[in-house]
């Protein structure tokens, strides 16, 4: 086996804890959600988590294994219902 096949993807998995975290933070009984105010806390660097989670799984994806597209599918619906919850 070659090395670049076994290459852990950093970006890959970064993009991975922000969808996590992003389906945690939807997912949340409305009444745990104050006790979690990191939106707040991160400030103006809150768009940063969505476009985390969707640009770093396509830079793992290009660099090694496909299935990280799949990962970038599951943030880009993600980012959907994010935007859908958030606006109603």
């Amino acid at each position: 086996m070659s090395a670049t096949q076994h290459r852990i993807n950093i970006p890959g998995w970064i993009g991975v804890a922000f969808l996590l975290f992003v389906w945690t933070a939807i997912l949340l009984p409305k009444s745990l959600k104050p006790l979690l105010p990191v939106f707040d806390k991160i400030g103006p660097f809150s768009w940063l988590v969505p476009l985390g989670m969707i640009l770093l799984p396509i830079v793992a994806a290009k660099r090694g294994s496909k299935w990280w597209w799949a990962v970038t599918a599951a943030a880009v619906i993600t980012l959907v219902v994010l935007l859908r919850v958030s606006l109603h």
